[in-house]
């Protein structure tokens, strides 16, 4: 009686848990999927346009960008900035009577108009997230110098000014961050290397022909 009674018990928990199993419904209010599928893809638009903000050892400058992939690690870029150049012995100082900056010894005022061609290829791809995109970039092209006459009305000087032209170069790195396929945001540093072959006067009897420049510049940009 005992072993009969124990089988039949067996039998009735059995039967309950298949019956209890059955009739509780599949929870169909969450769905797992990978997590990199629930981000959006930032590289399927592969077309850049944008703008530089710069901060420099020569003040601010500023540029527009376009960046084409070719692969999925591998961009070619063409960049244009306008800068100011200054030599490293010059010291602002300020007028007490007007207010007014000067610069003693100073008689032209140099602004430098890089146009770079270059690759970014982008680092480590497959161990970070899409989140955090590192690169790093290099660059050659031609660049322009121009000089207008110090402490004169801006458009008596830029009327009067002259152009100088050479070629240079530039390589960095930076990073990208967010995981919007519309807009580009990131940081990089850049040195420039922008030499004359003739030396170019921002302060009188002495000729700069190295207008080497380091930048901080800050991205934006939309994908398409």
């Amino acid at each position: 009686m005992k072993i009969a009674a124990a089988l039949v018990l067996i039998v009735s928990s059995v039967s309950f848990s298949q019956v209890t199993h059955t009739n509780v419904p599949p929870d169909s209010q969450y769905s797992f999927m990978p997590i990199r599928d629930l981000a959006p893809d930032t590289l399927e638009r592969r077309t850049a346009l944008g703008l530089d903000l710069m901060i420099g050892n020569s003040g601010f400058g500023a540029g527009i960008f376009y960046k084409q992939g070719i692969t999925g690690t591998l961009s070619w870029t063409l960049s244009w900035s306008f800068s100011e150049a200054k030599a490293p012995n010059e010291v602002d100082y300020i007028d007490p009577f007007t207010g007014q900056k000067f610069v003693p010894g100073k008689i032209n005022q140099l602004f430098v108009f890089p146009l770079m061609v270059g690759l970014q290829y982008r680092l480590f791809k497959n161990q970070l997230t899409n989140s955090f995109r590192p690169f790093i970039f290099a660059g050659v092209g031609p660049n322009a110098v121009l000089a207008s006459p110090y402490d004169q009305p801006l458009s008596w000087s830029l009327s009067h000014s002259h152009s100088h032209y050479g070629l240079g170069a530039y390589f960095g790195t930076g990073a990208y961050f967010g995981l919007d396929p519309n807009s580009l945001m990131g940081v990089s540093l850049r040195y420039y290397i922008l030499p004359m072959s003739h030396g170019i006067e921002s302060m009188q009897n002495e000729p700069m022909a190295n207008f080497n420049s380091f930048f901080i510049a800050f991205n934006i940009a939309t994908q398409y």
